[in-house]
């Protein structure tokens, strides 16, 4: 839960204040966190104020001396404290698996995202048979291959949990499976407007790996139509918890609507975001443009409740900037937005072989704008 420190001095009308329009913000707002006072100058000095009283959320100064008033108290706390009641929601991720060893990887990643955002899995095998025209399609030896499919994303499921538990890792995440036939794209697309479906973590559709099929037909199409956010995890790739995350955008990916979904993720995993402006060549919309609009949404009337920074990437490597950029700050997840094809197809169509420098290494995030 999280903590609230009020930083004052003992018998003090404007920390008692401060205090009392707290508590009073976090009833209206339905919040519970823990409210502590912290009076002892060796205390108060760690936290470097230089005036009181002062309130700090989880040893983070938020504000120092003034008191406002409830009403302004309820807009910080919905900015700073936000994080601990309205995490990135995980009701429900989808793992389409092909049986092969990066899904084994995709799946075992959600498990863990699971466990952490109490979520559930559901595991998700597409059975495509081969059709005759000229035989009854609901054939023995269709009902056969169904059967066979069930069997084996069962055997899938259970050698996974079995490994996770192993592992001492997400062994209490419900997990369900199905089955269904028809072909990946269309039916992994219907599965992505179902409301309870939050996200779509995804590995590898066949025996060429991972980096093929995210070019392919099959993950692109994915990534680009689904309704739902998309996680493309690379073969070998374990989830760690993400502290780093680079946003990868242009200027229309640095969308109000977007910008709002990249902060509920960073700050369901408290993470810092790096905003990674990819400087496009033709662009008529000035760099300068792109931070107002970051400042006004990160800020909105107060601080933001994570760190960031804002780079500008130029050149002709675009990828090779964002793989060196990734590599020096230790970032750990890329998030990216679709439907925007031009910036897409700048990325991961110009230059593939390049491109796979980068994906091989991150799991990447696809939102929707």
């Amino acid at each position: 839960m999280t903590t609230i420190q009020i930083l004052g001095v003992e018998g003090s009308t404007q920390t008692h204040q401060l205090r009392a329009n707290l508590i009073e913000a976090l009833a209206s707002l339905g919040m519970k966190a823990v409210v502590e006072n912290v009076s002892e100058m060796d205390r108060l000095m760690q936290y470097h104020i230089t005036g009181i009283p002062a309130m700090a959320v989880d040893g983070t100064v938020v504000l120092q001396k003034i008191v406002p008033p409830t009403e302004d108290l309820k807009i910080l706390l919905n900015a700073f404290v936000k994080k601990a009641f309205k995490q990135f929601a995980m009701k429900i991720i989808l793992v389409p698996t092909d049986f092969s060893p990066a899904a084994k990887g995709a799946f075992q990643f959600a498990l863990d995202l699971a466990e952490l955002q109490g979520g559930k899995v559901e595991a998700v095998h597409i059975y495509h048979p081969e059709f005759d025209p000229e035989s009854n399609w609901l054939n023995n030896s269709f009902l056969e291959g169904v059967g066979f499919a069930k069997e084996r994303l069962a055997a899938f499921v259970e050698e996974e949990l079995n490994a996770a538990a192993v592992g001492h890792v997400a062994t209490a995440v419900e997990v369900k499976q199905e089955v269904i036939t028809g072909f990946a794209v269309d039916e992994i697309l219907d599965l992505s407007k179902r409301k309870d479906v939050e996200m779509i973590v995804m590995g590898s559709t066949g025996e060429r790996g991972f980096l093929e099929k995210m070019f392919g037909s099959v993950s692109t199409n994915v990534t680009q139509r689904a309704e739902c956010p998309v996680m493309l995890v690379p073969q070998g790739v374990q989830f760690h918890g993400f502290k780093h995350i680079m946003y990868a955008s242009n200027y229309e990916a640095a969308e109000r609507p977007t910008l709002h979904k990249l902060v509920d993720v960073a700050n369901a995993f408290n993470a810092d975001i790096h905003f990674v402006h990819v400087d496009e060549e033709g662009d008529s919309n000035t760099y300068q443009e792109i931070e107002n609009r970051l400042f006004s949404v990160l800020f909105n009337g107060s601080e933001p409740s994570f760190a960031f920074n804002l780079t500008k990437i130029e050149g002709q490597s675009v990828v090779d900037g964002l793989n060196d950029y990734a590599i020096k700050h230790n970032i750990d997840l890329v998030v990216m937005v679709c439907p925007h094809r031009k910036f897409w197809e700048q990325l991961f169509h110009k230059s593939m072989t390049k491109a796979m420098t980068l994906n091989t290494k991150l799991p990447i995030l696809v939102l929707h704008g």
